[in-house]
């Protein structure tokens, strides 16, 4: 049997382009060996997103977003952002027109759980348990299994995160560049009601955010630091670390309750050179990675799939999927990736410098920014996925 699409990678941008790709009408099959079908129960994960409301878009067309379980989903419908350094500040709002949220915090069992029972839905699309060894490219290409397996598909996808197999496989180069820090990751209850207002103060190490869940006094924390004082701030005891955040979180918090265990992760940007490969593709995390600090890794990997299903199109003859439409694909998705990596450093780097002009003209930057509400409704929707060039798939429907 010849699959129409083989998809390396069960994550969420994995299951997501095969809900995708199969509503357009491929048959599809999953390598993924270890599928998290199981939705979390007791605690909620440190392992958490935040979703754009293009995003929902995408769950809700591949039939995932009512399978989620809303009763551990956050949300939040304004953001407070400030700097540390100097008096900048930006309150943001949603841009007129906009309903419902802002965005939307995700457990990442919950969403993975919800997308694998979409999937399952889908006839057209087979689980395999089993990793990917090695990729012998043509038409169909054809993949072999650590198992031994040989399994042909017309569209190898490489959804299989930073460590891709499919981009080793494929000898594609990969620039990957270490921040030298990590982020700390935990859950918080606060005495003072979040309101529904995420919140990010930047710091000289990097950004502290605070994000709602659905507990009115309970916040996601990603607190970006050097390596070295990560290491020190994850082995304080409770009241130390509540008492560091706190400071660093300049009081906004109110007294901090309580604090979960903690967690903490490395930080890079990278890009892969290619993002197609003859008839061979790279999404999400196996094709770039951004700092977290505008909250859009996922987001950018979920429309990756959407981009991919769109430029595709139904499978058709045997010269499907045409050379032509995956380099469309790639010129269109580059360019997005290369933006978002470059604001995203170039925020990173502009607010770790300590320089007084420097820190005096961000702040006066900062300030006339959110004076021009013109200017912040176009900044707001572009971080939302309203704006820009988005699949079409995922624009918001025309307003009345």
């Amino acid at each position: 049997m010849i699959f129409d699409v083989l998809i390396a990678g069960g994550g969420a941008v994995g299951l997501a382009a095969a809900a995708l790709l199969n509503d357009a009408g491929a048959s599809v099959c999953v390598l993924e060996p270890r599928l998290e079908r199981d939705f979390p129960c007791g605690p909620l994960g440190l392992r958490s997103y935040a979703l754009t409301p293009a995003a929902r878009r995408l769950l809700e067309v591949t039939r995932t977003w009512s399978l989620l379980d809303h009763t551990r989903i956050g949300q939040f419908t304004a953001m407070d952002v400030w700097d540390a350094g100097s008096t900048g500040r930006l309150e943001f709002a949603p841009p007129p027109g906009h309903q419902g949220a802002m965005g939307y915090i995700v457990e990442h069992a919950n969403l993975v759980a919800a997308l694998a029972a979409s999937v399952a839905t889908r006839p057209g699309v087979r689980i395999e348990p089993q990793a990917l060894d090695a990729v012998e490219t043509g038409r169909p290409a054809t993949v072999v299994t650590v198992a031994g397996q040989r399994l042909k598909a017309r569209l190898v996808v490489g959804a299989d995160g930073a460590g891709s197999r499919v981009r080793a496989a494929l000898a594609i180069e990969h620039a990957h560049v270490s921040y030298r820090q990590s982020a700390l990751v935990c859950n918080l209850r606060v005495a003072d009601p979040h309101r529904g207002v995420a919140r990010q103060r930047f710091l000289p190490t990097g950004p502290l955010a605070a994000l709602p869940l659905p507990g009115p006094c309970d916040c996601a924390i990603v607190w970006s630091l050097n390596d070295d004082e990560a290491a020190a701030t994850l082995a304080l005891d409770d009241q130390a670390f509540s008492v560091a955040l706190a400071e660093a979180f300049d009081g906004r918090f109110g007294d901090i309750v309580s604090v979960s265990e903690r967690a903490a992760f490395p930080l890079a940007r990278a890009r892969a050179a290619q993002m197609v490969h003859g008839n061979c593709v790279l999404l999400g995390d196996a094709a770039h990675l951004v700092h977290p600090l505008a909250g859009q890794g996922l987001n950018l990997g979920l429309l990756d799939a959407a981009s991919l299903a769109e430029c595709v199109g139904s499978p058709g003859d045997a010269a499907w999927p045409a050379l032509a439409d995956l380099r469309r694909f790639e010129r269109w998705r580059k360019s997005e990736t290369l933006a978002m990596l470059a604001v995203t450093d170039g925020l990173h780097r502009l607010f770790q410098r300590d320089e007084a002009p420097l820190r005096h003209l961000r702040g006066l930057g900062m300030r006339l920014t959110d004076g021009l509400a013109p200017l912040k409704h176009l900044l707001i929707r572009h971080a939302m996925g309203t704006a820009g060039d988005v699949p079409a798939l995922l624009r918001p429907p025309p307003r009345r």
